[in-house]
């Protein structure tokens, strides 16, 4: 479908006026869900806060597809072109409620704003959830201020899923290549790109102990894949948008092929900020949102879909309500997870080249652990990455001794950190606990004069255990892979792992869950949630395969409740 488009602000149908779902935020379970609804001829409307970063987004022929997205360090990084300005749009921060009011405003694992959502900024690595991942509140038992459950959904369940999501956003990958993956229906439709050198330098010492290394999954295309190009292996793949579109992330797989059915207005810029309910509050009535140009409209339709982020899905149904909409069981906000990583950095005398590369290309599961062996405790995949790039290598280090003018430059030129450094994360399991919560923050506005979103939220001993068992073994890896030094980098004291779960979560039972097995929230009958607030736990993996997967189910549940698997589209 070609459009002609008379406002760059909305794209897809303009014709539409009238909607049977709409969609609040365009990210990955939100373009997963409107993917489905719209391949079964569904009319959706999508409403998205941050800016366009592309062109002709809507035309079927490739070649007029365009982006804003480049290798430029300083639009992306440094000056906000996706990210949410501080200044204007913080959030607080406390570790717990004896702790007063806040006791830090400014940046709080903040995600993306923009058409496509966080995943445009993502490096896209994509492996499964591992059968047990869904079933820790079982197999953990209880566990002291924790509070794990089981996902109404199983591994069996959400398999299908997994595979058709695999293939339609094409996703690279070696079949059998991880002992500790659950089992496939389908092999990856793309094999594994090229390696960085870094990567298999890490591999090769972790071999040496007995790990089990192996190519990362990750939705980029290592061939040619649906008019899209090979990966180019440029570098500049995590936090930032792909200029050839290679990464395979939303604004560029589903949320296009669901723009492309005729079925999709997407209106950007288009700010939620309340969801209106009949008297009894059991029915959603509308949508209001602060427009392009600052005034107050509101959208309906039949039902409607949270699909913006854990932290903002929250925000608003508490602006929407002092409760909270929905918030019978009082869950709402509750339950926030992020994912616990640990960091440790290792420095060659030689030169690494790890700025070279799809930022990550090998990793293991060996950390992911075992429930209820303290010998294998619950950590998280391990994924070989990357240092700093060039003005950020400026900044964080040579800056911090002084170094300016030729002492400045020549520094660059050797690159004693970003080319000699890399550095392995775990992604580590976080216990889920009820204190650890969104909420509105009583006396910070944002530039709409909206309160903030207010994050609670402290580590559990369940993950500060994890790292101070592996992280010694992850320093070994290093040595072994023959760095000159390695050491475990200190915790961040808030999460910025950009990884981020729960707060509506899904489950059977109503009164500790806020949204069921259909995403559906239990309170209301026409309001739902998608995506990664739904989850009941975090797992230890990467989440964008499972975030979309999850939004796949939704959509198909939406459209046919007894029967899914048949309202997938063609992959």
């Amino acid at each position: 479908m070609a459009t002609t488009t008379t406002n760059p602000k909305i794209i897809g149908n303009q014709s539409l006026t009238q909607f049977d779902v709409l969609i609040v935020g365009s990210g990955a379970g939100a373009s997963a869900t409107a993917n489905v609804l719209t391949a079964a001829g569904k009319k959706v409307l999508m409403l998205e806060a941050g800016v366009n970063g592309y062109r002709n987004l809507d035309n079927s022929d490739w070649s007029k597809v365009s982006t804003n997205f480049s290798n430029d360090e300083l639009k992306l990084l440094f000056r906000n072109y996706i990210m949410p300005h501080q200044e204007i749009e913080p959030r607080t921060y406390r570790q717990n409620e004896s702790a007063g009011d806040r006791t830090y405003t400014g940046e709080v694992n903040s995600m993306p704003k923009t058409v496509g959502g966080a995943a445009v900024h993502a490096d896209v690595k994509t492996p499964r959830f591992a059968p047990n991942d869904f079933k820790l509140g079982t197999l953990l038992g209880p566990i002291a201020d924790a509070n794990f459950a089981d996902w109404p959904w199983t591994y069996d369940d959400l398999e299908p899923f997994y595979s058709y999501v695999e293939k339609a956003i094409g996703v690279q990958g070696l079949d059998g290549s991880d002992p500790f993956a659950g089992p496939r229906s389908s092999t990856y439709p793309m094999p594994p790109g090229v390696p960085m050198y870094a990567g298999q330098l890490i591999s090769d010492g972790a071999k040496k102990l007995g790990y089990h290394p192996f190519p990362y999954p990750t939705a980029v295309t290592s061939r040619p894949y649906k008019g899209r190009p090979a990966c180019n292996d440029c570098g500049f793949c995590g936090q930032y948008g792909c200029p050839i579109h290679a990464k395979c992330t939303p604004a560029v797989t589903l949320l296009r092929d669901a723009l492309l059915t005729g079925n999709l207005q997407l209106q950007s810029e288009t700010r939620a900020v309340k969801i209106l309910t009949n008297a009894s509050g059991t029915s959603v009535t509308g949508i209001q949102v602060i427009g392009p140009d600052g005034k107050l409209q509101t959208f309906t339709a039949d039902r409607y879909v949270l699909g913006m982020s854990p932290i903002e899905d929250a925000r608003l149904c508490f602006l929407s309500s002092t409760a909270g909409i929905g918030n019978s069981s009082g869950m709402v906000g509750r339950n926030l997870t992020f994912h616990f990583q640990t960091l440790a950095a290792g420095i060659w005398n030689q030169r690494v080249h790890g700025h070279r590369g799809r930022t990550v290309t090998h990793g293991i599961s060996d950390f992911r652990g075992t429930p209820g062996d303290p010998n294998h405790p619950m950590g998280g995949v391990v994924e070989f990455g990357a240092p700093d790039n060039v003005i950020g290598e400026a900044l964080d280090y040579f800056n911090q001794i002084g170094l300016i003018g030729d002492r400045l430059k020549a520094s660059m030129r050797q690159s004693p950190l970003r080319d000699h450094l890399m550095v392995i994360t775990m992604h580590a399991e976080d216990a889920p606990q009820v204190t650890n919560r969104v909420d509105l923050d009583p006396a910070v506005r944002d530039l709409d004069g909206l309160p903030v979103p207010r994050i609670t939220y402290s580590n559990h001993k369940f993950e500060l255990d994890a790292r101070a068992f592996y992280g010694p073994k992850m320093v070994e890896i290093l040595q072994m892979a023959g760095t000159q030094w390695a050491f475990v980098a200190p915790a961040d004291p808030i999460s910025i792992s950009r990884h981020v779960f729960g707060t509506l979560r899904a489950g059977t039972d109503s009164t500790t869950s806020v949204c069921d097995a259909t995403g559906k929230f239990h309170d209301l009958d026409n309001l739902y949630g998608t995506g990664s607030s739904l989850f009941p736990t975090s797992s230890g993996y990467n989440p964008y395969l499972t975030i979309t997967t999850v939004g796949t189910h939704v959509g198909a549940t939406m459209v046919s409740p007894d029967s899914p698997l048949s309202a997938l589209p063609a992959a």
